[in-house]
């Protein structure tokens, strides 16, 4: 049968995703199934599974289980605008023009079909952008490997017409906030791979946020992306930020701060940047020391929005250009009390705020 080439591609890039690593194991595989002039390709391991689905012209039925990445290599050399598969028993005949090659199969009923839970409750409908973006502000700062489970995901929250997405790792912690409106207040972990996996895909457009009782799923027309919920309570975070009003607030250039870390960090052998807040010049002087002796300086000035006090304070500078190289405000607001406790970084850009909260290093 006649397949367009285009669409299986692009099945077949969406669906590779979300596979298991182990050869052996069928789901290493993806089913791919064409049938009333639809083809659908599934694709899930032990936390996301991927479900594609695009009408197709032409007629017959055709279903296999797949490794994509062979599929895909073959597809790459072809540019033919429709490609044949033929199927006898475990194995499929590819022709596309002069080319043409065998390439086995498994039995599709080896791929274990899971029933789609049809008591979904939908949350929320946002830009796919929006949510990419909150995620890529986030994904970066769990801890992968960290006993608590909770702390391994990104959490969520839906409720006043807000989306919240915040991340910890102990030693830090990042808040992004947008405006959206909301169709069911909830909260929730999501796994920290899935979350991945969500950004990874080619999402457009508008996409639904549903929710069950162990999984959230974003759906378009024609992509369906789950993934399996973390279990836990995410620590009370708003116990942690700092308050303008009993704090010291200086303001910062976004792009001179940034590249003062990365000159000043140059000879920091474990990362250790040391912050100096000079409040009568209104200067910012940030310097590293490695175990020679040798020294890393350098100066930028700030505006004082409601500082009193000066501050001498060690931050990883890894952890600073975490957060000031993902977002593209022109400023940041940097809130602190006293050397031994955590500093917050505040930053506002289009529709989205952030609260980056970090932990000194305390000798």
């Amino acid at each position: 049968m006649l397949i367009p080439t285009k669409e299986l591609k692009e099945a077949i890039q969406n669906t590779m995703l979300s596979t298991t690593k182990e050869k052996e194991n069928p789901l290493y595989n993806i089913l791919l199934e064409i049938k009333d002039g639809k083809l659908t390709a599934k694709s899930q391991n032990n936390i996301t599974r991927i479900t594609y689905t695009e009408n197709i012209e032409g007629e017959g039925e055709l279903s296999i289980l797949i490794e994509p990445q062979k599929l895909a290599n073959i597809l790459k050399e072809v540019n033919e605008e429709n490609i044949s598969i033929e199927k006898e028993e475990n194995t499929i005949t590819i022709q596309a023009g002069s080319f043409k090659t065998r390439v086995k199969t498994l039995n599709p009923q080896l791929y274990p079909e899971i029933k789609e839970n049809t008591e979904k409750q939908k949350i929320c409908t946002i830009e796919a952008e929006k949510l990419k973006k909150l995620i890529k502000n986030t994904v970066y700062c769990p801890d992968k490997n960290d006993i608590a489970r909770e702390y391994t995901g990104i959490f969520f929250e839906f409720r006043d017409n807000t989306v919240k997405a915040t991340a910890t790792d102990h030693y830090r912690l990042i808040n992004v906030t947008i405006e959206n409106e909301i169709q069911r207040e909830t909260e929730f972990i999501i796994e920290n791979s899935g979350a991945t996996l969500i950004n990874r895909i080619p999402l457009e457009g508008e996409v639904k946020i549903l929710k069950t009782e162990n999984e959230v799923s974003i759906e378009t027309d024609n992509i369906n992306v789950t993934s399996k919920l973390i279990k836990g309570s995410f620590p009370d975070y708003n116990q942690i930020l700092l308050d303008k009003d009993t704090s010291n607030v200086i303001e910062i250039e976004r792009e001179s701060f940034k590249e003062a870390v990365k000159r000043s960090s140059t000879l920091s052998e474990n990362r250790e940047i040391t912050l100096n807040i000079n409040l009568k010049d209104k200067i910012l002087t940030l310097s590293s020391q490695n175990q020679e002796g040798e020294i890393a300086e350098d100066q930028i000035t700030f505006s004082n929005i409601g500082a009193n006090d000066n501050l001498v304070i060690k931050l990883d500078s890894k952890f600073i250009l975490d957060f000031i190289g993902q977002i593209s405000s022109d400023t940041v607001t940097m809130i602190y009390r006293t050397a031994e406790e955590p500093v917050m970084f505040e930053a506002s850009e289009e529709d989205f705020s952030y609260k980056y909260i970090m932990t000194p290093i305390i000798e």
